[in-house]
């Protein structure tokens, strides 16, 4: 006996054989239990979904000599001749090689006649929309009233074609596509009763191939069959297919979320050998980070379309929400770009290294800076020094000289930005008095401290008058022109300013009115000139900083890596995004290894268990891997990085504002041309974080 094809051997025979269409056989079941016959049918979808099968069982439904049933017996003549394709009463018809008028006209006069063996003449007429316009209008009258013994059965893909007034003489089942699930579990069934071996990533990829139609896939399985010799291998059907395989989608992706680039290109690389289509593998990047999304914010709505829930829940647990998001935009203008790069691997190379490279937390590395060879001992910086620092640099270096005292090494600084063209500005008194300016805001009823560690080598008394210093000389540049270049960032200074900030730091909304606000203080030259270096801080007997010390953390060595203060060290945890935004809002606290945050109710609403674990990874990043974090609402206080950071920006904002009154050229201007100053239009220069 001949080969036949899996297509026409695996045909349904029933109608609980259907993959699918369950919407469709349920009203026809109940119409035939019922005996709610109508006389014609109009079954629609695209190819392969099952329509002439559907009108085939019905009309062994319809024929069966044990009676109309939905559960036809298959052993009478009339369902064997159905089966076979010889019953004479069933007249099959395509319409898109009988099209004519003449051939319809044939049709209505053989409908008058009795069926010859069967209960009803049963008419299927398939692609039905390619009749003429002359023949439909032939038809139209006997579809409406045919005889009581005709059943007309019209099946067709493209259902728009037809004139509205046959849709209306007919009951119409719009068939659905089938799913990957419905035709790879199909498959497997088919496979196991044919005993070919198989994988199931390989039947996945025939389901996808198969674009909702079980005929196509059945006969892609022949052509997998014959082409890996009576097995199913995914490499092979990958092969025959000349698409990639789901596999390689998330080999793609697992590089991206493991920030592994030369795995990237090496990923690229050997899926270029296939010739791919590059826009399918962004829509296939684009369809998993969508479930991804759907599975975050649902969990357990990953669908096994492809095969690969399982791979789209552990993608859910390791993508953080804004990561699904970027890659999803990137992949969405990766497509729109394809059309336009000189090549498409370049455009889909430079898509995902858009997505390794902007993905929150990527390191941003700066262009290298040329440098010069120098002595081993120097912590001189090895790039020509930005002129916005002269003056503060400059006193540091004389300072450290005179110092006996030993330093602390600051750990290895960043390689700096590449230096702008310095401006043409002398450091004079001016720049001094904006520095000392800075200080003074920054603490405005600040005291000796007494309690503070002492340097080995006393100090210069600091005079208490600064009028002599605050006066410029007449030759010295507008103070606008180096503002925004002379103002220190808060990260810059010492930590005794930052005790000293934190102790006024509730004060501050009140300090505006106090008449003595302005009042210039007495300040170290140390502490306003120091250069940006991490020591040791100093603590003071006012300010009440979380400290986290070694007594707390034992993991943590203040002797190599310096004392942790949660308010000004939250950034160097890079937590980002809207884990980091709310932990700012949050005061610190030890319980032997357990970090109690305590966060206020508001922002404690919006944390879910996605936050806090990136929160911790955070905190074992610096304390170890023993951290545990407990998070308690409640108030936290003024001691929290969003209140410190807020306090370092009114900060700068009053020096700024303060140096611009005082500013001589300013003055001037205001004199001479009757001028106001617009304080709120002042802004200092926002200088990056250390």
């Amino acid at each position: 006996m001949s080969y036949q094809v899996l297509a026409r051997k695996w045909r349904p025979r029933t109608f609980e054989d259907m993959v699918g269409q369950e919407h469709v056989l349920q009203a026809l079941i109940h119409a035939l239990e019922s005996q709610r016959l109508h006389h014609a049918y109009l079954f629609t979808g695209t190819r392969g979904v099952g329509k002439t099968t559907i009108g085939r069982l019905l009309a062994r439904c319809l024929n069966c000599e044990t009676g109309i049933t939905p559960r036809p017996c298959g052993e009478c003549s009339s369902c064997t001749e159905i089966q076979e394709g010889r019953f004479v009463d069933l007249i099959e018809i395509d319409a898109a090689s009988r099209t004519g008028v003449d051939d319809m006209r044939e049709l209505t006069d053989n409908v008058q006649y009795a069926p010859t063996r069967g209960r009803y003449k049963v008419y299927l007429i398939d692609e039905v929309h390619m009749l003429t316009n002359q023949s439909f209008n032939a038809f139209l009258k006997t579809l409406e009233e045919p005889p009581e013994h005709v059943k007309f059965l019209l099946a067709t893909t493209d259902p728009q074609k037809l004139p509205v007034t046959v849709l209306s003489r007919c009951l119409q089942f719009n068939l659905k596509r089938m799913t990957p699930e419905h035709i790879a579990g199909h498959l497997k069934f088919v496979l196991g009763q044919e005993q070919i071996p198989f994988e199931d990533p390989a039947l996945w990829l025939l389901a996808r191939a198969a674009d909702g139609s079980m005929r196509d896939a059945l006969s892609l399985t022949d052509q997998a069959i014959a082409f890996g010799n009576q097995k199913l291998a995914a490499s092979d059907v990958s092969n025959m297919l000349g698409t990639i395989d789901q596999r390689d989608i998330e080999r793609l992706v697992s590089a991206l979320v493991e920030r592994d680039g030369p795995g990237l290109l090496s990923e690229i690389n050997r899926i270029s050998d296939f010739a791919p289509d590059y826009g399918n593998i962004l829509a296939d990047l684009l369809s998993l980070f969508h479930r991804v999304t759907m599975e975050q914010v649902v969990p357990g709505s990953a669908d096994n379309a492809l095969g690969d829930a399982a791979e789209v829940q552990a993608l859910a647990r390791q993508l953080s929400a804004e990561d699904a998001q970027l890659f999803y935009q990137a992949a969405l203008m990766g497509r729109k770009d394809l059309t336009i790069t000189p090549d498409a691997r370049m455009g889909f190379e430079m898509t995902l290294l858009r997505m390794l490279a902007f993905r929150p937390g990527a390191d941003r590395r700066e262009p290298p800076a040329v440098s010069s060879s120098t002595p081993t001992g120097s912590n001189e910086p090895h790039d020509e020094p930005d002129p916005a620092r002269s003056s503060s640099a400059g006193a540091a270096q004389q300072s450290a000289e005179q110092n006996s005292a030993p330093a602390i090494s600051a750990p290895d600084q960043a390689a700096p930005e590449p230096a702008t063209e310095p401006l043409a500005v002398q450091p004079g008194p001016s720049e001094q008095n904006v520095e000392q300016q800075v200080e003074q805001v920054a603490a405005p009823e600040a005291s000796p401290h007494p309690e503070a560690p002492q340097s080995e080598t006393p100090q210069p008394d600091q005079p208490e008058n600064h009028q002599g210093a605050a006066e410029p000389e007449p030759q010295s540049e507008t103070g606008s022109e180096y503002l925004a270049e002379t103002a220190p960032e808060p990260e810059s200074s010492d930590d005794a300013w930052l005790a000293s900030l934190d102790a006024q730091a509730p004060d501050l909304d009140s300090a505006d009115q106090d008449p003595g606000y302005d009042q210039p203080l007495a300040t170290s030259p140390d502490t306003a000139s120091e250069p940006e270096q991490q020591t040791e801080p100093l603590e003071a007997p006012n300010a009440e900083p979380v400290s986290l010390g070694p007594e707390s953390v034992p993991q943590h060595e203040p002797g190599t890596e310096g004392e942790f203060v949660w308010e000004r060290d939250f950034r160097s945890l890079e937590i980002v995004g809207m884990p980091g935004n709310l932990a700012s809002h949050g005061a610190l606290a030890w319980d032997g290894n357990t970090v109690v945050l305590t966060i206020d109710d508001g922002h404690a609403r919006l944390l879910n268990a996605r936050h806090e674990e990136k929160i911790l990874v955070g905190l074992r990043s610096r304390f170890g891997d023993a951290t545990e974090l407990k998070v308690e609402p409640g108030n936290p206080g003024p001691h929290t990085p969003a209140a410190y950071e807020e306090r370092q920006r009114k900060a700068r904002q009053q020096a700024a504002e303060e140096a611009i009154r005082k500013d001589p050229s300013v003055q001037s201007i205001v004199e001479r041309f009757e001028a106001r100053v617009v304080e709120d239009s002042i802004r200092p220069i926002e200088t990056s974080r250390r």
